[in-house]
């Protein structure tokens, strides 16, 4: 039996695998064997890709011995040695103690001989040790008044026997140990002292004849402070409950364990710091941090939990200033203890822990970039010179743009049988040696559970005594769960779906189970869209490019198909938002969405949260309270954008109006659908009158008598957001509160009482500022920042903004009359700015021009920022709430040391990158272009004289091919944006379709950069639109490490033309200057005889449509008295081209404008690459 239990090779086979693959040790002290023996169990852990799994051996039992930890330690280590097992590939340590100063001493001597060791069983002990920390950091004796209440009522036999069940039959609990080292036992009781508080005092009330002891607990439940401060502590354990029950659960997939370890960690960070604190605490894990006053949130913003806000206010009077200056002093106490614990326990630091979990989840790996990946390499002791850091990139590329894993074939996998199958497949070292990405990828699936019980591991072992019984423990549900995480790196941004689903993702609806741990669903989308009329580019050949590839796409979403529920259970817990009522609800990355609350499916509702049914597409999610609104706060919620963008939502709008007006009995005249609508809208935005808010409350109904028991430790672990400014508790001594505002409401403090207008939102009078206005004097909040950046630039087929310049929002817009000016402002900016009746006024003005055309002053409020045209950029340059470290800087080379340059040109189309570094002067030593356009292909070949080298498909460029063309010495390139561009409304994305080809560019960027000690120069630059999505946006800063710099073609020539430009070369966000050479305005580029009507043209795309301009369309030349369009070589000259730059092969007025219309403005990319000439031969 022994023979089988330690395996029939034993121990030859264990020390073979330890000497080629990252193992861990577990270690499992004073064990009982039974017949009073103990002794200390040591077992190894690691991955086998052969069977598809974790494997856990026994590997040696030792004596028991209550000798010194020096002992204990070099008897460990004399057993890796008898086994000549190697230290070196030790990745992980896990051993169920953790808590002792001994446990710690044990673990610093193995840093010592191991320092790269992962000890993950710190985490086993790290909720009672952080919720013990946090209660003792306190002034209230919490622990004193738990325990005297419950050694009362046990050691009395004449108690109220219900009052005493709260704490005799509370499991397990134990006494040796204070209630707040044991966190869910401690939890249990205060929600159940909370419930039954009136009575305990009535209780000892009654009985204070009894002794000081009684009279002492009876002062201490009398104390509102006291009260206060159980209620805080109901709200603040949640997160630690939380997490300590899905630790506990063994079936618990480590990548979910990491996600919401960092989540619960992020959760305290940002209850009391402010968002930059946080930031920099989760980078640091400086412990410094939480001891600066500066670094944390003021009274009125600590999150100390809706129940105490609500009693701080209902006995304001009955609580002293002292009291609550203590109480909020005691909140800022308890979690910067929590914080500090979870910190020092950490296995690794916060970016690392969410790295790892998106690592190993499939279908994340185009969300993680290859640094992060470097980094954690680094971090683990896997990556150890400069040398295997080149290897891991170029292997963890090759993994990340690899085609192998459609979604088919995942779903059907588990995690690790995915990775058995592409850790066998490629990736194999030399000499059958593992390679650098094997390496990484064998220590983090060799780490263990955070908290393996005993009799587990030792069931696994007995199971793999034999390693040919090993079969496939995953089941597709525990695969299922993992498809969920997410990424950040020290910022928050969470995990997108690949392709941008038409209404919010969602949590799972688990109808079987009380468990709220995220599931995804691998949706299946059979919707087919049209291709959108939207100015997107001509891309038709790159999606022709892409048929060999299926058909059908997945978005992973938490959501889930709707089912219907046999039983519902309504809410008890007193925080509204009862079974039927509408609301708004607020999901991560997505606009405010209207549903229906609906029942919960199980008794057991979580506290504060609801199940809610999305109009739109009838799904439903699991949502916090604090994260819905009622219906009511329609102006506030509204978005224009996704209105404008998404049917899904604008269905959803209609259905939710229909269900409203039904319930205020308001009706509409019979008319078409989008005037009903038009109608239904504008009532919503009025206030939903006569009947208000009050109208849309749902029909009382009669519901069954359910006693629903709050179980709040079900509550999933929120990603963590920069905490807003709530409304909170103030003191009435004090002042009045900090509120939101209303636009009316701001305009008053300014004019009234003298408040600056910098302090508000510009877009909607909010005081949560985020950002400076671009173009007039005021902010913007972080909801309105989102929708400047990605509006700002959207314009309408009549070459005028899509919205509102000053709010981009707005129902009804008047235009600019400037011929040269495509603004647009609504009636709402006008009203509230300007001043009343300004619309009116405005409309009979013709021309009429706006408010940054006409000259510099104050216009009532509105007020154009003077250097706004550089404010911007400015302002673009910080839309992704992201930092990077700056580029490498390299010397200028001295002028006889200069070599011809090397270009290699992605998405080249007709060789703008040649001509601008040929009109500049530079040799060029080769010129390589990787285009799929017969046309640009032509125009290039012809008028550079065969002088460009054409590649095919940019996907067909390998390793091999840069080898045996470079080194280069600049990389240029811009992916098509018809996937990208907002204006586009079936767009799929930066991960689906043409979007996903900035991964090309990605791949052959990371295989062109010079190795580290490598001094050649090189310099790299991608150029995109503006008009993208926030968080398209963000994820290409992320891949790119670096923010962009915008730059609008219009001020170097006639025609409008922003984009985005990201790179390394030197003074790209230089101010940009007009040549001598340059055609600023239209009249300058028209051929003889004929005459501009307008000085300054829109952005001219591939649309014929696009040349038309204002509100007439009118054509922007005048020729013989008549209207007339621009021609082919006046546009060459818009673009900065030479003339009959596009004249080949025949080529039609059509394909010219299309060729043109994808192409780069020519002074603009001569203004980019002009710095080189520092670094390469001129002739």
């Amino acid at each position: 039996m022994a023979r089988y239990v330690m395996g029939l090779k034993y121990p030859k086979d264990i020390t073979d695998i330890c000497c080629q693959t990252p193992y861990c040790i577990y270690l499992y002290q004073n064990v009982d064997l039974g017949d009073t023996e103990r002794a200390n169990v040591i077992l190894v852990g690691f991955f086998s890709e052969t069977v598809g799994k974790s494997v856990i051996r026994f590997f040696d039992v030792t004596q028991c011995t209550a000798e010194s930890v020096q002992t204990a330690f070099d008897c460990f280590v004399e057993t890796l040695k008898k086994f000549d097992i190697p230290i070196h590939n030790l990745a992980a340590f896990y051993s169920e103690g953790g808590a002792s100063a001994d446990d710690d001493n044990f673990l610093s001597r193995l840093k010592e001989i191991s320092p790269n060791v992962v000890n993950m069983g710190s985490l086993c002990h790290m909720v009672d040790c952080a919720s013990k920390s946090g209660v003792a950091a306190m002034s209230t004796l919490v622990d004193e008044l738990v325990l005297d209440i419950r050694n009362h009522f046990l050691s009395s036999s004449k108690t109220n026997q219900k009052l005493k069940e709260l704490f005799v039959n509370v499991e397990p609990f134990d006494s040796a140990r204070p209630a707040s080292a044991q966190c869910l036992v401690l939890s249990e009781i205060i929600k159940k002292m909370l419930a039954a508080w009136p009575d305990l005092i009535k209780y000892f009330q009654s009985r204070t004849l009894k002794g000081d002891k009684i009279r002492v607990i009876c002062e201490r439940l009398e104390s509102h402070k006291v009260r206060v401060t159980f209620l805080f502590l109901k709200h603040a354990l949640e997160p630690l409950c939380a997490f300590s029950l899905k630790l506990q659960n063994q079936e618990s997939l480590l990548p979910l364990l990491l996600k919401d370890l960092s989540g619960t960690l992020r959760a305290y960070a940002g209850r009391l710091l402010l968002p930059e604190a946080t930031v920099k605490l989760l980078k640091s894990q400086d412990l410094k941090l939480l001891g600066k006053a500066e670094n944390v949130l003021p009274h009125s913003e600590l999150c100390v939990g809706p129940e105490a806000e609500k009693y701080l206010t209902e006995h304001e009077d009955d609580l002293g200033a002292a009291d609550k200056a203590v109480f909020f002093k005691d909140a800022a106490l308890f979690y910067s203890a929590v914080i500090m614990q979870m910190l020092q326990r950490l296995p690794l630091n916060d970016s690392s822990l969410r790295n790892i979990s998106t690592l190993l989840n499939p279908a994340c790996k185009l969300k993680i970039t290859g640094k992060m990946v470097v980094d954690l390499a680094s971090q683990l002791g896997v990556c150890s010179n400069s040398e295997e850091t080149s290897q891991l990139n170029d292997e963890f590329l090759e993994y990340q743009l690899s085609e192998s894993d459609t979604g088919a074939s995942l779903s059907c996998l588990s995690m690790q049988q995915y990775w058995s199958n592409v850790l066998k497949s490629s990736f194999s070292g030399s000499g059958g040696q593992l390679s650098v990405f094997q390496r990484l990828m064998l220590t983090l699936l060799c780490l263990p559970h955070p908290a393996l019980k005993a009799e587990i591991a030792f069931s696994k072992a007995v199971e793999n005594g034999d390693a040919s019984l090993i079969d496939d423990s995953l089941s597709r549900s525990e695969w299922e769960d993992t498809t969920d995480l997410d990424l950040t790196n020290g910022t928050e941004d969470s995990f997108q779906s690949a392709e941008e689903p038409s209404s919010p993702p969602r949590p799972k609806q688990n109808a079987e189970t009380s468990s709220t741990d995220t599931e995804n669903v691998i949706i299946q989308s059979n919707q087919k869209t049209a291709k959108s009329s939207s100015d997107v580019g001509d891309e038709s050949f790159w999606d022709n490019s892409f048929k060999e590839e299926k058909k059908s796409k997945t978005a992973i979403c938490s959501s889930t198909p709707r089912k219907a529920a046999k039983k519902s259970f309504p809410y008890t817990d007193g925080k509204g938002f009862r079974v039927g009522e509408l609301v708004w609800g607020k999901v991560k990355g997505f606009s405010w969405w209207p549903g229906l609350v609906a029942g919960w499916p199980h008794k057991q509702a979580p506290a504060s949260m609801r199940r809610v049914e999305w109009f739109g597409d009838g799904m439903y999610s699991e949502i916090y309270t604090e994260m819905l609104l009622p219906f009511a706060a329609f102006s506030e919620c509204f978005s224009n954008t996704s209105y404008a963008d998404l049917p899904a939502y604008k269905d959803a709008i209609f259905q939710s109006l229909k269900i409203a007006g039904e319930r205020s009995g308001k009706t509409f005249p019979p008319c078409k659908k989008d005037e009903q609508q038009k109608l239904m809208v504008e009532w919503a935005f009025k206030g939903f009158q006569p009947g208000g808010a009050e109208g849309l409350k749902p029909p009382e109904i009669t519901e069954p008598a359910v006693v629903i028991k709050e179980d709040p430790m079900e509550i999933p672990i929120q990603d963590y957001q920069p905490p807003v400014k709530k409304i909170k508790y103030y003191s009435k001594n004090k002042g009045a509160a900090e509120q939101d505002y209303t636009r009316e409401q701001m305009v008053q403090e300014v004019l009234q009482k003298g408040k600056k207008l910098e302090d508000f939102c510009l877009s909607c009078g909010t005081v949560r500022i985020e950002i400076f206005h671009p173009l007039f004097e005021g902010s913007l909040c972080l909801k309105c920042k989102d929708n400047f950046c990605e509006t700002l630039y959207r314009y309408d087929e009549d070459g005028y903004q899509s919205y509102c310049t000053v709010c981009c929002a707005g129902q009804e817009v008047i235009l600019c009359g400037n011929s040269s000016c495509c603004r647009c402002y609504c009636i709402d900016c006008l009203e509230f700015l300007v001043g009343p009746g300004t619309f009116e006024k405005v409309k009979e003005v013709e021309p009429w021009h706006c408010y940054l055309c006409l000259p510099s002053k104050r216009y009532g409020l509105l007020k154009q920022r003077p250097n706004w045209s550089v404010k911007v950029q400015e302002f673009f340059v910080n839309t992704s709430a992201m930092e990077f470290e700056p580029h490498r800087v390299y010397p200028s080379i001295p002028a006889d040391q200069r070599r011809p340059i090397k270009v290699l040109s992605l998405f080249d189309g007709i060789a703008t990158g040649y001509l601008v570094l040929k009109d500049l002067g530079f040799k060029v030593d080769r010129y390589i272009a990787s285009e799929i356009c017969e046309d640009s292909i032509a125009v290039g070949l012809i008028k550079h004289e065969g002088k460009i080298e054409h590649v095919d498909d940019v996907r067909s460029i390998t390793k091999k091919h840069i080898a045996e063309w470079g080194p280069f010495d600049l990389l240029i390139g811009g992916s098509p944006c018809n996937d990208l561009s907002i204006v586009n409304p079936a767009r799929k994305g930066l991960f689906e379709g043409t979007g996903r080809l900035f991964f090309e560019y990605y791949r052959l960027l990371n295989i062109l950069k010079p190795k580290e000690g490598d001094s050649r120069p090189f310099f790299w630059l991608f150029e995109n639109v503006v008009a993208m999505g926030v968080r398209d946006k963000q994820d290409i800063c992320r891949f790119l490490e670096c923010n962009p710099v915008l730059i609008d073609a219009v001020k170097v020539s006639p025609a409008h033309r922003a984009r985005n430009f990201w790179g390394n070369i030197p003074g790209m966000n230089r101010p940009l200057a007009i040549s001598l050479n340059d055609k600023v305005e239209l009249q300058a580029c028209l051929e003889h005889g004929r005459i501009a009507k307008f000085k300054k043209v829109r952005t001219i795309t591939t649309r014929p449509n696009s040349i038309k301009q204002g509100k007439q369309e009118m054509l922007p030349v005048v020729m013989n008295g008549k209207e007339d369009n621009l021609w082919c070589t006046e546009l060459e000259r818009i673009f900065g081209f030479p003339k009959h730059y596009t004249d080949v092969y025949n080529m039609g007025r059509g394909a010219r404008q299309k060729v043109l219309g994808r192409s780069w403005s020519v002074p603009v990319i001569r203004h980019l690459f002009a710095p080189l000439k520092d670094y390469f031969a001129c002739e």
